[in-house]
């Protein structure tokens, strides 16, 4: 699994959780948040590696 493929998976998961949770008036939609927040957060800082 390549780092878009992850930080994709953490997206849609996070999405997931913050959605459920928002639902059920849970905390895993902080969780769920965060979760989104890293996987935008890797996909914009993921490049290609100068020379490679």
């Amino acid at each position: 699994m390549g780092v878009k493929t992850f930080a994709w998976v953490l997206l849609a998961l996070g999405l997931a959780m913050a959605l459920y949770g928002w639902q059920v008036r849970n905390p895993a939609a902080f969780v769920g948040i965060a979760l989104a927040a890293v996987g935008v957060a890797v996909l914009a800082t993921s490049g290609r590696r100068p020379g490679g």
